[in-house]
């Protein structure tokens, strides 16, 4: 399967480029996060406003959840990666489409169910208890990663079902990954932290 940028930008270097202008700008990094990672259609959708509709009302109506509490992040959304293992790498055909959930009522339902499953009672390999550490890291960030769970039980189960439901279809040749955050605060200092990051990097 090619590698190549998907074309919806003429040149994704020109937009690469302007966003690194953006961060050597005066601009605060919690105004560009709003701008350029909150706001606005995804790349993928650029041509298609209304899939990007679509794709949110059909992941909140699957959660009860708003599709103001939706959002794509990552390559999918800008057209390129700002996360710092993929910097400026541009989005491909097998690119993931991020998605994050911004949800207070499911973050605690998920952490219920996690409390539950009573992990502290389960032998874990060295993978698994790798995972787990990273799970309770970002946990302690207000996000929940399912996929860095390390065992299976009905909560993540059903997760990744219904992603895998909706990928590689009328959204895209791509696999839809999920996430969740407790709050808007806290998915927004995600970024802010980043593009601060970026900032200091790109001056």
């Amino acid at each position: 399967m090619s590698k190549e940028p998907l074309v919806y930008e003429p040149d994704i270097d020109n937009k690469i480029e302007r966003f690194k202008a953006i961060l050597e700008g005066h601009e605060r990094a919690e105004v560009i996060v709003q701008k350029y990672i909150v706001h606005g259609t995804p790349y993928i959708f650029k041509d298609d406003e209304d899939k990007y509709f679509d794709l949110k009302r059909e992941i909140a109506a699957n959660f009860s959840e708003h599709y103001n509490n939706i959002h794509m992040v990552g390559s999918a959304k800008l057209g390129f990666s700002i996360a710092p293992n993929k910097l400026w790498k541009p989005f491909t055909i097998e690119s993931d489409i991020d998605i994050v959930i911004v949800s207070s009522k499911l973050f605690e339902n998920l952490w219920e169910s996690v409390h539950e499953f009573n992990i502290g009672l389960t032998s874990r390999t060295r993978d698994e208890d790798i995972n787990y550490k990273r799970f309770l890291d970002y946990f302690f960030k207000g996000w929940i990663r399912p996929d860095l769970f390390p065992f299976e039980y009905t909560a993540k189960t059903d997760w990744f079902d219904f992603f895998k439901s909706i990928s590689y279809s009328k959204y895209g040749p791509q696999k839809i990954t999920g996430a969740l955050y407790h709050s808007f605060n806290f998915f927004e200092k995600y970024h802010v932290k980043n593009i601060e990051k970026l900032k200091i990097g790109n001056n």
